[in-house]
C-alpha cells in the first residue's frame, strides 16, 4: 500500500488556483483540512481564510464551506501553526 501524500496533492492544487503557501490544519469525517494563501496577501484583511480539504482517500478535493467548517478549520490551524 503507498502512503498518499496530502500535502504534495494540497500544494499543486492550491498552486492551480493562484495560492503559494499551503499549511496543515487538521482532520475531520475524512477529510484532511489545509489552509491556502497568496504570500502577497499576508498582512491584507481579505475576509475569511480558505480551506482546501481532501479526502482522507486522496481521490476528492474540495473548499471548506459554510461558518461552521471554517470555524473549526481556523481554530485547527492556529493551534497546529502557533510558533
Amino acid at each position: 500500500m503507498s502512503k498518499i501524500d496530502y500535502y504534495k496533492i494540497a500544494l499543486d492544487k492550491a498552486k492551480e488556483m493562484g495560492y503559494d503557501i499551503v499549511r496543515p490544519a487538521g482532520e475531520r469525517d475524512g477529510w484532511k483540512y489545509f489552509n491556502i494563501v497568496k504570500s502577497w496577501l499576508i498582512g491584507h484583511k481579505i475576509g475569511l481564510p480558505k480551506f482546501l480539504k481532501i479526502s482522507t482517500n486522496g481521490n476528492d478535493i474540495a473548499m471548506a464551506e459554510g461558518w461552521d467548517e471554517i470555524g473549526w478549520a481556523i481554530h485547527q490551524a492556529k493551534i497546529l501553526n502557533a510558533h
